[in-house]
């Protein structure tokens, strides 16, 4: 939503604040009563939820260890989430206490909300989140106590008076997009603040918190930061000096010094000459040194942000391009050949299972019978050949001894029961546990499993010859799907980002 400001992108940044302007006292006080009313919850598992302790009783009848999904009203739309409910949660010690919060949320009725909240809200029925905790199980689920859109809409219509207050403190040692990134996260830090119940605008609201934001930045600017462990133990040597020193008439060695403090020597050494809570990184670290802190702790191995952005963007381009340019075949030559993961994701219904079986029919020259038949074996590779996978499907042990006979049977029935057991095992297996598993499978099954489900572990290039085998063709015959699928990217794609990952096949 609100982009990182830089020299470079300045006038251009300037240019679309330009499309949001300030809004009127009216709209900005119904944004800021949206922004403070969250999620709804208007279902639990397909079942109305208009109370707690509706929620609490759909929680028990789940049980500890599992997932909830759960339908909430975000705005103008209807989104499904998914509530992990941990081992320790006591049903009985939530239903003591009614006010406590279940699950890390606190909520309340809709019909309980005066009129103008429920007119804000759209909705007359359900359980309105009021508080999540950080690092709650609602926080996971991505539960939100506020509107995003709304408290979004309310900073870009003032990101204009944050560049008006950091122009007044420039040429102060720090450059006008520094100044205008700290302003914009003390206007962050007003919004998140705001209460239009007392009458002011967010302009003089957000004005001492974008102020406040940026003579920190200018106070700190040339400032590293010790840690708290190391200034306190600086601190203890200040206080053990002087005691060691007329208790041992001469001053005490760092042996000595670590003895008294029970620290190893290395601490004591490196924390011996802080005495000071910061120290200024135009310093220079020995007295016979030439160079300064800045240059001796600048990171010149990892990537820049703006390093790592662009790369983003380009992979986000090769991918989309990949899966309009070329067919099937080509696409999966080219990502198996290159390391390019291919743009899908995971199948889980009946009919896009159908539509994959074609596609993969179309990749390996095979029927989608015999594709079919080589998934059902994988999958019972998977689920009845190793140890600890069949955990993670949570089937009867009934249903787990019927699996081999159920797969083997007609080709729709076998589609069904593979629909629903992967479905259970991908959602709760972590990838790399399925990845280890894969080893168990030969790379025929391996490539048509990874291709069924949308699995993307990480694995080696395949040359010229192993995708023929694949692929039922001649070493020639997949350089010739190869140099056709490059001649196509060359043609599609950006020069520099076929440089980037083709540039050696031609």
């Amino acid at each position: 939503m609100l982009r990182w400001v830089s020299d470079r992108s300045l006038s251009r940044y300037f240019k679309e604040i330009m499309r949001y302007p300030l809004i009127s006292r009216e709209k900005e006080e119904g944004l800021a009563r949206r922004a403070r009313l969250g999620d709804v919850i208007i279902a639990v598992d397909g079942r109305g939820c208009n109370s707690p302790r509706t929620l609490l009783s759909l929680i028990k009848r789940s049980g500890p260890d599992s997932r909830l999904k759960i339908t909430v009203r975000r705005g103008a739309q209807n989104l499904e989430l998914f509530l992990e409910i941990p081992a320790s949660f006591s049903h009985a010690e939530a239903k003591k206490d009614p006010d406590a919060p279940i699950l890390g949320m606190r909520v309340r009725k809709v019909e309980g909300l005066s009129a103008n909240r429920i007119k804000v809200l759209g909705i007359k029925r359900g359980l309105l989140v009021t508080e999540v905790e950080p690092g709650s199980p609602a926080a996971l689920a991505d539960l939100l106590d506020y509107n995003r859109e709304a408290r979004d809409r309310l900073i870009l219509h003032n990101l204009r008076w944050v560049v008006t207050i950091a122009k007044q403190y420039q040429n102060r040692g720090l450059a006008l997009a520094e100044l205008i990134n700290e302003g914009n996260l003390g206007l962050i830090q007003a919004v998140t603040k705001f209460d239009e119940r007392r009458k002011t605008r967010l302009t003089t609201y957000s004005n001492w918190w974008i102020r406040y934001y940026i003579v920190s930045a200018l106070a700190s600017r040339h400032l590293i930061k010790l840690p708290i462990r190391m200034r306190n133990l600086a601190k203890r040597i200040r206080d053990s000096y002087g005691v060691l020193s007329q208790r041992l008439g001469r001053s005490p060695s760092i042996e000595e010094l670590a003895r008294e403090l029970k620290a190893t020597p290395e601490e004591v050494s490196a924390a011996f000459d802080c005495g000071v809570a910061e120290l200024s990184i135009d310093a220079m670290p020995f007295e016979d040194s030439k160079v300064t802190f800045e240059e001796v702790l600048r990171d010149t191995t990892s990537p820049s942000p703006a390093e790592v952005s662009a790369k983003d963007e380009m992979e986000r381009h090769v991918r989309s391009s990949l899966a309009a340019v070329l067919s099937d075949r080509e696409l999966y030559v080219v990502s198996r050949h290159f390391g390019v993961p291919m743009p899908q994701e995971r199948r889980f219904t009946i009919k896009e299972l159908s539509e994959i079986l074609k596609e993969l029919s179309e990749i390996f020259g095979k029927t989608e019978e015999e594709i079919q038949q080589r998934i059902c074996l994988a999958s019972r590779k998977l689920l009845l050949d190793t140890d600890g996978l069949k955990r993670y499907a949570k089937l009867t042990s009934a249903d787990m001894e019927a699996l081999p006979q159920l797969l083997q049977k007609g080709m729709q029935y076998s589609k069904r029961v593979m629909c629903k057991v992967m479905r259970r095992v991908l959602k709760n297996i972590p990838s790399a546990l399925l990845t280890d598993h894969l080893e168990v499978l030969d790379l025929e099954e391996e490539e048509m499993f990874c291709l069924c489900w949308g699995v993307r572990p990480q694995r080696e290039v395949l040359n010229l010859r192993e995708l023929g085998d694949l692929l039922g063709v001649s070493r020639e015959a997949a350089r010739q799907v190869k140099e056709r699928a490059i001649r196509k990217l060359k043609k599609n794609l950006r020069p520099q980002a076929f440089d980037s990952f083709f540039r050696k096949a031609v």
